[in-house]
This record gives structure tokens, C-alpha cells and sequence, in this order.
């Protein structure tokens, strides 16, 4: 539980966060490469994708472990509560994404993320635009990180 326990301990300041209405720099970069996920250590790309979904984070994880990833910049199309939580559990530096949902902002405040978005939505639904996302429903209630990274992967591991 260390990788994240130092998220516990920043301030829950309300200018950690910011809505935006044009494209910061690693929004750009996605909308330019047509890729879903960017994942920054300084100034270098250290992991990208162009997977939707909950995919690109849990390859991320798998593909780098946690060390690499604290500190990080994420840069995200589309976060919501359980693409937060796994953030959350990278212990990453910021988020910026295109949307996120109420129940992702409310994730990064409680841990004292510093995020920017374009759009909140009050959830993220399936690709019908109907149903909430399987995987939001499945970490509804969740407040650990590696609980939801851990429940997470093992509802991808059933597709």
C-alpha cells in the first residue's frame, strides 16, 4: 500500500484542480496523435495507447510497475471512477483528460490530485451511451486504489 499512501498526505486544495475550455498542451498531443492514453515521466512519453477503455492504464501498470509511473503525467480521454482510482494507485503527479466524470474529480480531490479537464459528465456510460460502464459500476464503493486495481484486472482477465 506505500506506492500511495504519499497521495494521502497532499492538501485538499481547490486549486489542485481546473476546468479548461480549450486544449492544454498534453490534451493537444492526444487530439493530434489520435491516441486514447499518454503517460509522461518529464518531458518524455513513457507509455501510449490508442485502446479505449480501462485497457491502456491496467497495460501501463503491467507493462512499466508502479515505480516508473509515480510522478507521472497522465493524459487521458476519457477518466472516470475507475480510471481514477487506478491513477490514484500509479501515484502519479496530474491528470489532464478530455472528460471526466463527478465521481473521478471527487476521487482526485479526496487524494489531492492536481487534474485539468475539458468536461464533466455526471458518469461514464458504455458505448450505447445508455448504460454506466461496467467497470464504474464495479467500483462504485470502492475508495482503496489497489482493492479497485486488483478487482479491476480481474474483471478484464473474464473478456
Amino acid at each position: 500500500m506505500a506506492f500511495y499512501l504519499n497521495q494521502r498526505k497532499r492538501k485538499k486544495d481547490p486549486s489542485r484542480w481546473c476546468m479548461r475550455e480549450s486544449l492544454d498542451r498534453y490534451l493537444k498531443e492526444l487530439e493530434k496523435t489520435g491516441l486514447s492514453l499518454l503517460i509522461y515521466s518529464g518531458e518524455k512519453v513513457i507509455f501510449s495507447s490508442a485502446r479505449t477503455g480501462m485497457k491502456p492504464l491496467l497495460e501501463a501498470i503491467e507493462a512499466l510497475g508502479l515505480k516508473p509511473l509515480r510522478g507521472a503525467i497522465v493524459a487521458d480521454k476519457v477518466v472516470g471512477r475507475a480510471a481514477a482510482l487506478l491513477i490514484v494507485y500509479m501515484d502519479v503527479a496530474e491528470v489532464h483528460a478530455g472528460v471526466v466524470s463527478k465521481t473521478a474529480a471527487e476521487v482526485l480531490r479526496s487524494y489531492g490530485l492536481k487534474y485539468h479537464f475539458l468536461r464533466e459528465v455526471e458518469s461514464i456510460k458504455s458505448r450505447d451511451g445508455v448504460i454506466i460502464c461496467p467497470f464504474e459500476r464495479l467500483v462504485q464503493g470502492i475508495s482503496d486504489p489497489e482493492e479497485a486495481y486488483k478487482r479491476i484486472r480481474a474483471k478484464m482477465s473474464e473478456f
